[in-house]
């Protein structure tokens, strides 16, 4: 056997790169819809006091050819000193299934989540892109300000927070950043901060209905990030004035039942807009992309980084 490897977080954290990281993103969910996957919705096991575990086995094939992987991650909302997301890809060779290397993944599913949201946008949002509306500024919300702003070049980036003083936070960490050319603004309210927007990625997560359908441009793109059962932070009328798509069916199955009880019909999954056998929505129509993860998605990453680790040791 094989000496087992092991890749830090600061390693996959050198590795990581968003052209590269969008690149295979958009491979994996092209993956999904020609079905050269093989994954189911994610296992999640309740640790009590707000603290769970959840793994997502997946084997994909593309470009590299077959990539086998699992990942178990524990989210921890409690932790101080480390994050509340601990994460690691355990990466099994595809043909013998012996186990290659344990990868770390916190920035892995931080950068595969907002890859995933800019690779939605590109195929769901066809007008110019000014205004990014971050409503939530933990990880997600942060990672997303940065892939966007990357992909998008917009001129304003608003973030607002039930804390005020973590919205202001953010945008001075990335005010402070010389390689953006845009404005940064932390918002008072939701209202405020969706006036007008573009885009939209929401990543709260909350039980509360927070995002309207009066406060949003008719032809807005929402990313929406804090998905699954309990949660409702987009309102119910916005979903249903949407053309909503998802990241694959299974997951969408099992985790967003609450939509389907309210009649939403999801259009297709993004991987269909890309090998083109749907039609992309109408022209400046309201759009939402449902976004629950998928574990090819870590799976493409974890390859991605172990290969290049392997190419520069």
């Amino acid at each position: 056997m094989s000496a087992l490897l092991h890749i830090n977080e600061n390693r996959v954290l050198q590795l990581l790169d968003w052209d590269k990281v969008f690149h295979v993103i958009e491979g994996a969910l092209e993956s999904v819809a020609s079905n050269h996957v093989i994954q189911s919705a994610r296992s999640v096991i309740d640790l009590k006091e707000t603290n769970f575990m959840f793994v997502m086995p997946g084997k994909l094939r593309d470009d590299n050819g077959e990539t086998l992987g699992c990942k178990i991650a524990c989210h921890f909302p409690g932790n101080t000193t480390l994050p509340p997301l601990m994460a690691n890809i355990l990466l099994m060779d595809a043909l013998t299934g012996e186990l290659q290397a344990v990868i770390a993944a916190t920035g892995i599913t931080a950068w595969r989540t907002a890859a995933a949201s800019a690779v939605a946008t590109k195929y769901l949002h066809n007008e110019n892109n000014k205004i990014l509306a971050i409503i939530g500024a933990g990880a997600q919300g942060r990672i997303h300000a940065i892939c966007l702003s990357y992909f998008f070049k917009f001129k304003e980036v608003r973030v607002w927070n039930r804390n005020r003083e973590r919205a202001v936070r953010l945008v001075t960490e990335l005010s402070n950043d010389s390689k953006w050319k845009c404005s940064f603004k932390a918002c008072e309210t939701v209202q405020s901060c969706l006036s007008d927007a573009d885009v939209v990625v929401t990543t709260t997560g909350t039980d509360v209905s927070i995002v309207k359908l009066d406060w949003l441009k008719p032809s807005a793109h929402i990313n929406a990030v804090g998905v699954g059962l309990d949660c409702r932070e987009i309102d119910d009328e916005v979903y249903k004035a949407a053309n909503v798509y998802i990241d694959h069916w299974d997951g969408a199955k099992e985790e967003l039942k609450h939509l389907i009880d309210i009649g939403i019909q999801f259009k297709g999954q993004i991987g269909d807009l890309i090998r083109g056998s749907i039609k992309p929505p109408p022209k400046n129509s309201l759009t939402i992309f449902q976004s629950l993860g998928m574990a090819v998605e870590d799976c493409a990453v974890a390859r991605m980084i172990y290969d290049l680790h392997m190419q520069n040791k």
